[in-house]
Formats: structure tokens, sequence, C-alpha cells
């Protein structure tokens, strides 16, 4: 979810518009369109479906309005939807664009939300709900969320553990102001029916609560984060948070917000930065300053609202004499750590640079008292810091000016290990180096492992939308390595024409969460998986095909279910027989043998899939 606030001023009106197509290209001056019509393309979203489809989300000012556009890209970055991106939304917009927030749910779907002015001037917030074949789930106008005559912004979403939706908001009317919340089932009905609500945010009279971000959380249940008021330029803007139950009602500090941090008042405009921990809590990073320099803190408050950590966090680095900002922020739900990327600067902010620091579960700084320098500070400005996590360390991403004064970035990635070591060698790669100005990119990754990023990119006009596929062995371009394919010939058994194998997750030794699958058994017969280091044409076997030869190990027997499905998460560090360790650059050929006692009785394969593993 970008942190970025966002002022965009109207831009003139574009021309009739030419078609992008998208293929994840290895020529990083080129990249992926997205969207390169004429116009203005901007405030882009992204969200990871957790199979290595991307929606990517944008305002498109290609003809006299904001219009609200998305696109889906495969595994592969070919364009699913039109290829100018679909449609969403053409209602009146404000030319002064607001943030706004996309995800995929947990079946595939883009839920987004952002405001507009169809109801009046002031702006009101909608939602919608677009399938992967491009359908408007909600209606060709969505669903309102809000409509009143008070200023609304910055919407967000989550999808909850019971499958609804979350939205939440800052309502700023002249006076105090509030977050606002509804709560939409999958098809769309509010749990709310009389409206949004007003969440228990602790405020005072005439402040304004707003910065927001929502998390999901157990039971159904939400985590937001917030600035505690912008009504003014010495307004105390502390940041709070609290967790709310599925009707919206406070959970924590006996329905009062936890305050996360209130040494000082945070800067203007800035955004607290909040994660689930996954069972229950969350993570926050922000940047403050309490004497003349920034600096980077965290803190993470248990799933019954304690602060884990020391009131008002744990400063990220010691460096002295230098500014600590922006921080991007990971969560390791395997060792509760936290790995924090942030922006270096000279006490001046004039030079700058990046660093990276590991927080322990319980606040240590692992890699030492400054954090790990990934970019010297001097006139090779550095900026937009973003970070995912990957296995036991992180994949980081920032744009980089080579030329002072210059627009033209470049957009670099990095992979570091569990101490903060560069796993690629050499240690960047390049995502991006068209000369161009590029700004606010996203950063992803999910049980793939192939990371994506989209970004605006002024290299034809006043913005289009590009992307760009990063793979676990810091190359790009097509998905050639690392993956798995079928091969051979699965036979018919007694349940049809016969098994098929597949596969969920990635080959990456460093995520260790390849899944492998079959459909088309035989209901509830014993079955097992096995791998061998060569492959075959097919050879007989019982009343199957082996496709698997060479050394080969086993893995253990399971049972089918009563649909003729199988699934085996295999451990890739600790595998079945020691002999058949499975290391980066290997390949190996899996297969599933299945008892089918109604077909004589005999045994029978499926196909078979060869995989490549990488680190």
């Amino acid at each position: 979810m970008s942190l970025d606030r966002i002022l965009i001023r109207s831009a003139a009106a574009a021309a009739l518009c030419a078609t992008a197509a998208a293929q994840w290209t290895a020529n990083t001056t080129q990249n992926t369109p997205v969207c390169v019509q004429p116009g203005d393309q901007t405030v882009n979203k992204a969200a990871a479906t957790g199979d290595g489809r991307t929606w990517i989300g944008w305002f498109d000012h290609r003809g006299s309005n904001y219009d609200v556009y998305v696109q889906l890209l495969d595994r592969d970055g070919n364009a699913l939807l039109a290829p100018d991106g679909l449609l969403v939304s053409s209602n009146p917009q404000d030319t002064s664009l607001v943030d706004w927030d996309l995800i995929s749910d947990a079946s595939g779907n883009c839920v987004l939300t952002f405001t507009d002015i169809r109801a009046g001037l002031d702006l009101d917030v909608y939602a919608y709900k677009i399938s992967p074949t491009g359908q408007l789930l909600w209606g060709p106008n969505g669903i309102v969320l809000s409509n009143n005559a008070d200023a609304e912004f910055d919407p967000t979403v989550a999808q909850l553990s019971d499958g609804a939706y979350v939205f939440v908001w800052s309502r700023v009317p002249s006076g105090t102001g509030s977050l606002r919340a509804q709560i939409l089932d999958q098809g769309g009905t509010p749990r709310f029916a009389g409206g949004d609500i007003a969440l228990a945010t602790g405020t005072a009279s005439n402040e304004q609560p707003a910065f927001c971000d929502v998390v999901d959380s157990d039971g159904g249940s939400f985590i937001v984060a917030w600035v505690r008021s912008i009504a003014s330029f010495s307004s105390p803007r502390h940041v709070r948070t609290q967790k709310y139950d599925g009707n919206a009602a406070a959970l924590w500090n006996g329905g009062n917000p936890v305050i996360v941090y209130d040494a000082m008042s945070v800067p203007i405009a800035h955004q607290p930065t909040v994660l689930s921990d996954s069972a229950g809590g969350a993570a926050y990073a922000w940047h403050s300053a309490p004497v003349s320099l920034f600096d980077c803190y965290v803190q993470k408050v248990s799933a019954p609202g304690s602060e884990v950590f020391a009131h008002n966090g744990v400063q990220v680095s010691l460096e002295a004499n230098r500014s600590k900002l922006d921080p991007a922020l990971a969560y390791l739900p395997a060792s509760g750590d936290l790995v924090v990327l942030f922006d270096r600067r000279d006490s001046a902010q004039n030079d700058r640079g990046v660093g990276v620091q590991r927080i322990s579960a319980s606040g240590a700084r692992l890699w030492g008292p400054d954090g790990i320098e990934l970019e010297a500070i001097d006139n090779v400005t550095e900026g937009f810091e973003r970070i995912v996590p990957f296995g036991d360390g992180a994949v980081v991403s920032y744009l980089q000016f080579p030329v002072f004064g210059s627009q033209d970035s470049n957009l670099l990635v990095r992979r570091l290990d569990a101490t903060g070591a560069d796993v690629w060698s050499p240690a960047r790669t390049t995502a991006s180096d068209a000369a161009s100005s590029k700004g606010r990119p996203v950063l992803l990754t999910d049980s793939i492992g192939t990371c994506r990023l989209v970004w605006q990119d002024q290299r034809n006009d006043l913005g289009d939308i590009y992307a760009q596929d990063v793979h676990y062995d810091g190359t790009v371009g097509p998905i050639t390595t690392c993956t798995a394919t079928t091969y051979c010939s699965a036979l018919p058994n007694s349940a049809g024409s016969g098994a098929h194998i597949g596969w969920s997750g990635s080959t990456s030794l460093a995520l260790d969460n390849l899944t492998l699958t079959a459909e088309g058994c035989p209901p509830s017969v014993t079955a097992l998986f096995f791998y061998g280091a060569s492959a075959t044409a097919g050879t007989p076997f019982g009343s199957g095909l082996l496709c698997s030869a060479g050394s080969t190990y086993r893995l253990a027997a399971l049972q089918t279910s009563a649909a003729g499905q199988a699934a085996f998460k295999v451990d890739l560090l600790n595998p079945f027989n020691p002999a058949g360790l499975i290391t980066p650059g290997s390949t190996w050929h899996f297969q599933l043998w299945y008892s089918d006692p109604a077909a004589g009785p005999t045994v029978n394969t499926t196909d078979a899939l060869k995989a490549s593993f990488c680190q």
C-alpha cells in the first residue's frame, strides 16, 4: 500500500489512446508498459493475487476527467483485461487527487476504494469489486460508502478473516473530525445499514484524526493506525492505534486508543505504517524530529493491546549527525523480527543515502547500532525506499538519481539475507534504467517468489504506468528458470481419464513454500509423491507411466481426498530422505504414485513435474 500523500493538479486533455501490450521483458530500458496512453496516468496502486498475477490501478487523464482504470497481469506479464486497462469509473473527479487504496482478496478479485465528486463538490467515498475477468461485481457505479456535505479523504481497505471487507477513511469538517468505517460482505451489503459509523479514536474537541491505515486481525477484527489530529499546524500529531471487532467496537485499552508515539508531533502529512503480525497484533513505523535531526522508530502492539517495546518505540538507527526518514517496514512472521529500510541524509538534508536495520522480536538492533549502509550519503540521490519480506530476509528497492540535478532516475533492487548481506552478485539489480523521471514505485511479492515493481514514468509524456519483474536470483524478464513445468502423460484410471500433478508456491529454497498437488485420482486411496534426478519419456509402470528416473526418493505417504485430490508441502530444507537434498541450481522430476483398487487392483501415476530450484 502506497504511503505517498498526493496532490496533483489537472493536466491538459489527452488525444486518442495508443494500445499498450504487456509481457515481462529483459530490456530494462524498455520495461513492461501497463498504460502508455497520451495524458497523465498517475497515483498508481498494485496488489499481488498470491498466484503470480498482479492487479494494477491508476487515475487516468486520457480525456477531460481523471477516470479510474485497472489492469490484471498474469505471472508472465501478459495483460488479461483490455489492453488500455479496464475503465472502472468515469464519474466526475476533483482535479486535486487524494490517496486511495486497492487490494486483491482471497479469491483473486480486485477491491478498490476512492473518492470523487459525483454527488457534489465535497469528496465522498465509493468502493468497487472486480473479478479477474473484468466483471464489476458491485455494479457499474460501485457501492456508496459515504454521502454527506463534509470532505472525506484517503480511504483504505482490508479483507477480514471472515471474508468481509472493512473500509476506513477520515472525515474532515470545519470542526471536530472523525475516522469513519463501513464493512461490506462479499456481495456488497453493508454491515452498518444506517451508513458509515465513527470509530472510537479518543478524539478531543476540534481535533481531526487523519492519515489512517487499516489491516486485518484475528476473529474478524481489524486494526487501524492514524495521526491524532491535523486540525492546525500546531496540532498534537501523535501516532495512535486501536483494534476493533467485527461490529467496530474498540477492543484495546478499555476503548481508548493505544498511544504509539507522543514524544512530539510527527511531521505535517506524514503517514505512519502499520502491518499485521498475523497473530492478532501489529507492527508500526514512523519518523519524527525530536531535536533537529529526523529519526525513524518502530513499535509492536500485541494481540491484547500492550506495547511490546518501550513507549515511543525503538529508534532504528543511532548514527550520529544524520537524519533518518521515510521508514519502509517488513514483518517476518517466523521470527517476529522487523526489517526497516530508510532514507539517510546529512544534517543539511542535501546529500542522501540508504540504510537498513533489523529489529528483533524483543526490540534489539540486530544489524549494529547504526544499521547497515546500502548506499553512501553523497550527491547521488536515492529515495522512494520500498521493502518486502523474502524468506528470512528481504527484497528492497529504491530510486537512484545518478546525475546531480537531473530528474532521470534508475529503479534498483537488492535482496538481503538474514544477516543483511547481499544475496545477489552484483548486489544491485536494475529494474529500470530508462532515461526518465519515475515516481510512486510499488514493490510486490507473493508465494511464487517473483517480485514485481509498478511505477509512474514520464519517458513519453506527463506520466505512464510501467512494470517489471525481478526473479529470485536477481534476473529480470520472462520466467524461464527457477520454475516448474509438466511433461509426460497421465493414463486413464477408475476415476476417469487420468490424474494430473500440479504445484503452488515457488521453487525458491529461501521461501521453502513448494506444495505438490494432484487431481483426478480415485477417492480415498493411498498415494505418495516421489522425485528423481532425471526424466524419461514414460515407461510402463502398473497402469501408468514412470516419467521420473535416476536416483529416486519418495515423500511421506498420504491419502487422497473424497474428491480424488492430493496435496503435500515439500520441506525443501529437511528432505524425507537426506540423500535427496534439493540444492540451488538443481532440477528434479516429481510424480504421484497412487493405488487404484477399483481398476484391477493396480497402481497408477500422474503425469510429471520438472522443477528447477533457486536460492
